[in-house]
């Protein structure tokens, strides 16, 4: 009995040495936020960047104290965003919203940065690329595609996406490579812009993630043709997933938050935790429903995201080599 109690009292003073850990790690630095936090978007309002930065600054407003603005900065691939980001003092003040392109960037040569000036706080979203078609088109399926291109060699269908050189336009090259199609890339660097080319019929298809083509599925103007995936998404059951049909491409979008190299420690360990937290709060997890965040997404903070981000420096080379976009 006195041996089971101290297992009892030693398991207690474990879980409280944790909670009194985990109290630390949340701790507001003394004189830290002085001033309104900047969340810093890579593309226009309304794009999905700028509606998952929404929903986690909803969910850290409580905790910081302080006001949230957004400043949205489209324009060459995201870099405009991440130069202007980086101009910043290194204070926790800032913070960007981060996405694969700038690790592409970085693989490309045409980044100003390396991938160890920024510190990558939080991962909070794991989206799902798709191909979207209009409800009206003769392309209804990834096989209406193949079967045209088959028969017309000479020609390629157009499909809007984000920004040249992108991660967007890699997603589409690879499933050009690999699921024997072509598709011409037609960059726009406003998430807007790209629908409306596509919604009045100047481009054929859209590449885009299922939650920035939401409005245009209510409206009825247009469906996902093919989602990249290794299975069909509960959403969207009757859409049919690139798995299922036998072509790898699967890779999505992640998006994180990041703040800049320099920033002090307790800083980054509270904006850590800080973010951990609004992970789990009501508006970010209503995001990530409507979003199919589900279906893949968890939260990663700063060591396993970190991680992750130079090991898809890896796979990206291998890919941008794949699809010709990157020469030895």
């Amino acid at each position: 009995m006195k041996k089971f109690s101290l297992i009892i009292l030693s398991a207690f003073l474990a879980l409280m040495f944790l909670a009194g850990d985990l109290v630390v790690a949340m701790e507001k630095p003394e004189g830290y936020p002085k001033r309104a936090i900047e969340f810093v978007i890579r593309s226009g309002p309304g794009s999905g960047a700028g509606m998952f930065a929404q929903a986690f600054a909803k969910g850290m407003k409580k905790a910081l104290g302080v006001p949230i603005k957004f400043s949205y900065k489209p324009g060459a691939g995201g870099q405009i965003a991440v130069a202007y980001f980086l101009d910043q003092p290194a204070d926790g003040h800032t913070l960007l919203v981060s996405s694969p392109t700038m690790v592409v960037n970085t693989v490309l040569g045409r980044a100003k940065y390396q991938l160890d000036d920024i510190i990558w706080l939080a991962l909070g979203a794991h989206d799902i690329e798709a191909i979207h078609t209009r409800v009206d088109s003769k392309f209804q399926t990834l096989k209406d595609i193949q079967d045209y291109c088959q028969k017309n060699p000479k020609l390629a269908l157009t499909i809007a996406g984000a920004g040249a050189l992108s991660f967007d336009q890699m997603w589409v090259e690879l499933l050009n490579k690999r699921a024997n199609i072509r598709l011409k890339f037609v960059p726009f660097e406003k998430s807007s812009m790209r629908r409306a080319s596509f919604q009045a019929g100047h481009t054929d298809l859209q590449s885009d993630e299922l939650i920035d083509m939401e409005g245009l599925y209510k409206a009825g103007i247009s469906k996902p043709l093919v989602i990249g995936y290794h299975k069909r998404v509960r959403k969207y059951p009757d859409v049919q997933c690139t798995g299922e049909l036998g072509v790898d491409v699967t890779i999505g979008r992640w998006r994180g938050i990041v703040c800049k190299k320099g920033t002090p420690e307790p800083v980054v360990k509270y904006l850590e935790g800080i973010l951990a937290e609004a992970f789990k709060s009501e508006p970010v997890q209503k995001y990530l429903e409507e979003d199919l965040g589900h279906e893949r997404t968890n939260f990663m903070g700063r060591e396993e995201y970190t991680k992750l981000v130079e090991g898809q420096r890896a796979i990206f080379r291998e890919m941008l080599k794949e699809i010709g976009f990157l020469r030895e």
